[in-house]
């Protein structure tokens, strides 16, 4: 009796180990794997000793619970896949035209053949009147490239910060991606909160990690969930010569 007993038991976990041994090594297991466990727990029961059928119904309903949150996910990352499939069809329709995006980041680009610096436009809009601040331009290592003072500015009103591309030592910045950092004071002395936005024309389209990002002609990267509005090509930047 003993012996048929663990014969049955060694035979029943070889057929377990079978399947679950091709499910990514035996590191995850789905729903199939778990309906083995069940019947095979079923087929190898002790017949002095069976399962109750309370037990069984509810290892049933478990199951059927497992199937269904499996089945959810499946869909839920299919249709994660289709909206990001979407986004990246109707991004490629922004390419050409001229977009207004919430963010800091502009770029500085130079055109040697027709000697000309082209520049994102920065604007910004404070929360509150302001009385003193700073603009800061910091370049991809956080390095302060220019900087000048901020007068009075009134609450409500859009300004906009038109960079030469020199740095505050009076040499010409290289081209690249920058960052505009304000720090905008009061007449009390406390800090302001500024709508910022950049325009520039989109020349590409990039899916990172399911994130559709729109490549702007200053070399910004800026998500597509940030566009505030599409428009008929322009000027886009600041045009310098540089002769």
């Amino acid at each position: 009796m003993s012996t048929s007993v663990a014969s049955a038991i060694t035979q029943a976990n070889n057929e377990f180990n079978a399947v679950v041994g091709k499910q990514s090594g035996g590191a995850n297991l789905d729903k199939n794997a778990f309906m083995l466990l069940l019947v095979t727990q079923f087929k190898y029961q002790d017949p002095l000793n069976p399962m109750d059928d309370k037990e069984f119904v509810s290892q049933m309903a478990q199951f059927s619970s497992l199937e269904q949150l499996m089945n959810l996910n499946t869909s839920m990352t299919s249709l994660t896949d289709a909206t990001n499939n979407e986004q990246m069809i109707n991004a490629t329709s922004y390419i050409g035209k001229e977009v207004t995006v919430s963010g800091n980041s502009i770029g500085k680009v130079t055109d040697t053949t027709a000697k000309t610096m082209s520049i994102t436009k920065f604007r910004y809009a404070p929360n509150d009147d302001v009385a003193s601040g700073t603009l800061t331009v910091r370049d991809a290592d956080n390095n302060v490239v220019y900087s000048q003072d901020v007068g009075s500015k009134a609450a409500g009103t859009t300004y906009e910060f038109d960079w030469n591309g020199m740095t505050s030592a009076g040499t010409v910045a290289p081209d690249g991606v920058y960052t505009v950092n304000l720090s905008l004071l009061s007449a009390k002395g406390e800090a302001v909160l500024a709508d910022q936005v950049v325009n520039a024309k989109v020349t590409g389209v990039v899916n990172n990690n399911k994130t559709v990002y729109l490549g702007l002609d200053g070399g910004q990267l800026m998500e597509l969930s940030k566009v505030r509005q599409v428009t008929v090509p322009t000027s886009t930047s600041t045009n310098t010569s540089t002769s």
